[in-house]
């Protein structure tokens, strides 16, 4: 190559980089528009305490990547001048374009998120569960002096719910989620006691319960370590299903089971999977219930479980595993539901948030109690909206005849007022 054809292609190569960073930087201008994302009547759905620290949170990582990218056209221009400055130039806007990438997954994750919200009754339904998640976490947020959790519920296909946590670092660099994203599947969109399991993980992360349980629970297996091995990396898990069952009862227990129900996994145990098997932890609800309300529905679900999913048909290490879990369920359900917790300030989560407030004789005072005005009152909804969730999915389970009836019941509840979303 010749020396003019060698400060051609230096030429060549310095303006093909700044066309490069022209586009990108072009292209991450848009992002300054949060229309881009999610339609405007999406973002006005979303209550303030939400969305202006969502949009605060966005605006700013859009702002650092639009810095970053004049600061590369800078490095760029030089490098017109200067064939030197081309593997500076070039490495710049590679981690440009990175950047970008990781910037369009953060925005478009949240914006996917708001604008799920798509009509006036879907905006209403998950406005409602916002506050009641939200409202949830108050009996030990308040007390312990933490501050207010913002939660987005957003609506998505499939089984289970799950969470992207307020405090995360989010997939572009220095942005941290300020809000709780809570995944909430459309089958339970009506019975949403998922979400309060998932914000149990919020709760769980702030004040170290899950590692308290963790401590009390191995001591109590002490003397069967492959049962310890086996329930200590499901503590995560069963702390969230405990701050569901807390807040609804029976209601969490069999929506839980119809996600985990499933005949071909509900006794599989994946390597590495953070779940229980669906039979123990099924069962686990039951036992929760029963120490904490007695005789109930939950006793038949309990038999039904086992009739329907008999542990021969488990691997014959998991059917015995299973076994021996279900014969120490009393003492692992007393473990969850009663251990101190130094996050806490030394309470226990029942403590904090008593479960017989949802025990179906409180829930059958509050029906009789409160009258029609239960599915018509916007201050019940405030007040007792947690509690009315746990009645329907208390009502639904208890009569499979008129499931229906309840699932149609909580929507027109839960979209009320929709005209004016």
């Amino acid at each position: 190559m010749t020396a003019m054809s060698a400060v051609a292609g230096r030429t060549d190569v310095a303006a093909d980089l700044e066309r490069q960073l022209a586009h990108w930087l072009g292209a991450a201008g848009t992002f300054t528009d949060a229309e881009e994302f999610a339609s405007l009547e999406a973002w006005h759905a979303v209550e303030e305490q939400v969305g202006l620290p969502l949009r605060r949170e966005l605006a700013a990582t859009v702002e650092r990547l639009l810095s970053m990218g004049r600061a590369t056209a800078v490095l760029v221009r030089s490098a017109r001048s200067d064939p030197g400055q081309i593997p500076a130039a070039a490495a710049a806007v590679q981690a440009f374009r990175r950047r970008y990438a990781a910037v369009e997954q953060t925005l478009e994750f949240l914006g996917e998120a708001v604008n799920s919200r798509t009509s006036p009754a879907l905006r209403a339904v998950l406005r409602n569960i916002d506050e009641m998640a939200m409202l949830s976490m108050q009996p030990v947020l308040v007390p312990l002096r933490l501050p207010q959790v913002p939660v987005l519920a957003y609506v998505d296909k499939g089984m289970g719910a799950s969470i992207l946590r307020a405090g995360v670092r989010l997939w572009a660099p220095g942005t941290v989620n300020p809000v709780a994203a809570v995944r909430v599947v459309r089958h339970n969109l009506y019975r949403f006691t998922s979400a309060f399991h998932e914000v149990g993980h919020q709760i769980a992360v702030m004040t170290g319960w899950a590692t308290d349980v963790g401590r009390a629970l191995g001591d109590a297996l002490a003397d069967d370590p492959p049962l310890r091995a086996m329930w200590s990396p499901w503590v995560p898990e069963i702390v969230a299903d405990v701050f569901a069952f807390v807040h609804t009862g029976y209601a969490s227990v069999a929506a839980l089971y119809d996600v985990v129900g499933d005949r071909a996994t509900v006794l599989r145990w994946p390597v590495g999977d953070p779940h229980p098997v669906g039979w123990i932890r099924t069962l686990l609800g039951c036992r929760m219930c029963r120490l904490t309300y007695g005789a109930g529905p939950w006793d038949s679900l309990e038999r039904a479980v086992v009739a329907a999913h008999p542990l021969r048909s488990a691997t014959p290490e998991l059917a015995a595993l299973m076994e021996r879990s279900r014969a120490r369920l009393d003492r692992i359900t007393q473990v969850c539901l009663a251990t101190p917790v130094r996050g806490f300030h030394g309470r226990t989560i029942t403590d904090l948030v008593d479960p017989r407030r949802v025990s179906p004789q409180a829930l059958a005072d509050l029906e009789r109690a409160a009258g029609p005005a239960m599915w018509t009152s916007p201050e019940l909804r405030r007040r007792e909206g947690i509690r009315i969730v746990a009645l329907t999915g208390l009502r639904e389970a208890e009569d499979p005849d008129k499931a229906g009836e309840w699932i149609q019941r909580s929507r027109s509840w839960l979209t009320a007022g929709a005209r004016s979303a």
